[in-house]
């Protein structure tokens, strides 16, 4: 999550310091900014770069416009606050925003939403981390079944420059200096390719008896086994 959480707009100090000292008492207190329509240009920018998950309008000066940016009201959830008559003009603006009449108990209903906006939006960024994740394991995955399956010609290619360069090394018939110098590090290169193939190799006999293993551990292995006894 961003570290501007949530962004409180409103012109009336009392409204703020008492949400804020309210909000700094709960046990999960989100990062909270707060701004007033007497800086509606860098509210802007600054909520346009931010990414808030709520946006909390509280009152504003009288025919004050907001300093919401579209951008940021279609990325985040906006909720006003106040009495029934300045909602109701607020509802003819703006029909997609939550409504929240300042009634006895509405900053424990806004307190909840908050909760319910910030775990909605952590489960959705959880979501995309695995879905990235399960891609990344599933390119993995072919890479290495491409690579298994190109082990048996990897071994007859590496097999066939062993022992081509092993007679090389082994003729009677002299060869120039820096030609058996060439053909040493072609013979010790292959060894190393080869140990590169065995590993594989060895990884896959490991990947086997480890997918066994958790086979015979399951529950329905297990009560079967135990039935059997």
């Amino acid at each position: 999550m961003t570290p501007e959480q949530i962004l409180i707009v409103s012109d009336d100090p009392e409204f703020v310091r008492s949400l804020v000292s309210l909000w700094r008492k709960e046990k999960e207190c989100p990062a909270i900014t707060v701004v007033s329509t007497a800086v509606s240009t860098g509210v802007s920018g600054q909520a346009n770069s931010s990414g808030y998950q709520l946006i909390v309008v509280g009152p504003l000066r009288d025919c004050a416009s907001l300093p919401i940016a579209p951008a940021v009201q279609r990325d985040s959830l906006v909720c006003a606050v106040g009495d029934l008559e300045s909602l109701e003009v607020v509802r003819a603006m703006h029909s997609d925003w939550l409504l929240l009449p300042e009634c006895p108990g509405w900053t424990r209903i806004l307190f909840s939403l908050a909760s319910e906006v910030l775990r909605r939006t952590a489960a959705e960024t959880r979501t995309r981390e695995a879905e990235i994740m399960s891609i990344s394991q599933k390119r993995f995955g072919v890479l290495g079944k491409s690579l298994l399956e190109a082990r048996p010609g990897m071994v007859n290619a590496l097999t066939s420059l062993l022992g081509n360069a092993d007679l090389m090394l082994l003729s009677e018939e002299p060869l120039p200096v820096h030609f058996r110098e060439h053909v040493r590090t072609i013979h010790t290169m292959a060894l190393r390719l080869n140990e590169i193939v065995q590993r594989l190799s060895s990884i896959e006999n490991e990947m086997e008896l480890s997918e066994r293993k958790s086979h015979l551990e399951t529950p329905e292995t297990c009560l079967a086994e135990s039935s059997k006894r």
